[in-house]
């Protein structure tokens, strides 16, 4: 697949793999690539793909240990925390190429529920306090117990409790 300069919204440095620079292009349709070479002598090819920059940086943190994620020095950025929670989507859903993710920019948190990396739907909340408060739920009806599972399990892992906003 090739890129045509149009096709592409901006480009950001992700970190380095192998010594070598790491891009990530968003695409004027919000699609994340990151692009780096995965051999010292190699050419610059995707390494991975996704909803948001931070399950794209995951997947590349997981597949390559040697991926060093570049540190954002402005305040404005801050770094995001990404956990997969797949495990709690039905074996015909994971089979079928979805996966969940939370990802927690300080005090925000989104559940992006992704098909072979293409989002199908996005749960958003903040933690306020002492509760993970879900702000959103406009999911599809045989997601709603993963999702469930996935928003306890990050509640948890936050030391929080949960609720919905009303």
């Amino acid at each position: 697949m090739q890129i045509k300069p149009e096709d592409i919204d901006r480009v950001e440095e992700a970190g380095t793999l192998n010594g070598d620079i790491v891009k990530l292009i968003r695409t004027t349709g919000g699609w994340w690539i990151g692009i780096g070479k995965k051999r010292k002598q190699g050419s610059p090819e995707a390494l991975a793909a996704g909803s948001h920059p931070a399950i794209v940086k995951f997947n590349m943190e997981k597949q390559f240990p040697e991926f060093q994620p570049v540190m954002m020095k402005s305040e404005d950025h801050l770094e995001s925390t990404v956990e997969k929670h797949s495990h709690f989507l039905t074996e015909d859903l994971r089979k079928s190429g979805h996966d969940i993710f939370s990802i927690q920019t300080g005090n925000e948190v989104e559940f992006h529920v992704t098909k072979h990396n293409a989002q199908v739907a996005l749960v958003t909340g903040f933690v306020d306090g002492e509760h993970l408060t879900i702000e959103t739920l406009k999911i599809p009806k045989e997601l709603t117990k993963s999702l469930a599972g996935a928003s306890v399990e990050k509640a948890i892992s936050i030391k929080a409790g949960l609720k919905m906003r009303r």
